[in-house]
């Protein structure tokens, strides 16, 4: 018999052990690499190749004409070294009864001791394997949990997270943030279909972005990419809407004197003061923005 090496390792059993087990019995070979491995794998039909750190079993009268079973690969597991070597055993024992060409006055009870020993090795390695198949069940979904918990926890940090300030100047940084959030939100087929609109800051934009409001920056950043890629129309939390020359229902539309038309929406709902944004939608489609303000605040030049 062959016993290989496991990625340029000494083998999975302890090839003097098995020696003395098998004396009179059997031979073993020991590959002492994997060039050497290679080597024996060559010169055999590839139906005997022996490898992973396994053990061939090689009958002395081998023919290539044998079935792959006369000749048998047994699976070592890492660490079970001793089964293995029971199990190789009763392999060795089960080949001298089964293929022997010895004449018998009757039935070899032993044998059949043997084949049953062998069938049990059989179905506790079986169990192994089942056992061992069930527990990466079990890794794969925990792991499968936790990388769903670290990407909602990555999203929610994102969601709350703006990009470094890179730019001395307001309007310049709050550009750079505009585009890197609008990256962050919109994966690359929903830009194509939400392209950021050309925009610029009406005279009291910057003004209004002050601390002293009840809103995180992110979320007005958050709401002025929906508003210039004209997808906050189609949310309903955002309840775009004209904005009023006054604070009555049949109040028209304040419309500026080049046409631009002032519009309307929510940053944050169910909150205090209630946040909201107003900006000039002008007559080429592009965007003016107006201001951030408090529910009740509707100034707006």
């Amino acid at each position: 018999m062959t016993t290989s090496p496991r990625h340029g390792d000494k083998p999975l059993i302890d090839p003097v052990e098995l020696g003395k087990r098998l004396v009179g019995r059997a031979d073993v070979s020991v590959l002492a690499d994997q060039d050497a491995a290679w080597a024996l794998d060559a010169s055999l039909p590839q139906k005997w190749h022996t490898y992973g750190g396994y053990v061939r079993l090689f009958l002395a009268d081998a023919s290539e004409q044998d079935p792959a079973e006369r000749h048998p690969l047994i699976y070592v597991t890492p660490g079970r070294a001793a089964e293995a070597i029971r199990y190789i055993m009763t392999r060795v024992h089960s080949i001298d009864s089964v293929w022997a060409a010895q004449p018998s006055n009757g039935p070899d009870r032993g044998a059949d001791d043997r084949l049953a020993e062998e069938n049990r090795q059989l179905r506790h390695q079986l169990q192994s394997v089942k056992e061992g198949l069930n527990a990466a069940r079990r890794d794969r979904r925990e792991l499968q949990v936790k990388l769903r918990d670290l990407k909602g926890a990555l999203r929610s940090d994102q969601s709350r997270s703006l990009p470094p300030t890179s730019y001395s100047d307001p309007e310049k940084q709050f550009r750079y943030e505009v585009e890197q959030v609008w990256l962050w939100r919109y994966t690359e087929n929903e830009r194509q279909d939400w392209p950021l609109r050309p925009y610029s800051f009406g005279p009291d934009w910057l003004a209004s972005l002050g601390d002293d409001l009840p809103v995180h920056r992110r979320d007005i950043v958050d709401v002025v990419t929906d508003v210039l890629t004209g997808r906050a129309a189609s949310l309903t939390g955002r309840q775009v809407r004209p904005h009023k020359t006054y604070a009555s229902g049949g109040a028209p539309q304040l419309v500026r004197g080049d046409g631009a038309t002032a519009w309307r929406c929510n940053i944050k709902n169910n909150s205090p003061a209630a946040p909201r944004m107003t900006w000039w939608k002008l007559s080429e489609g592009a965007v003016e923005l107006g201001r951030i303000s408090l529910h009740d605040d509707t100034r707006l030049r």
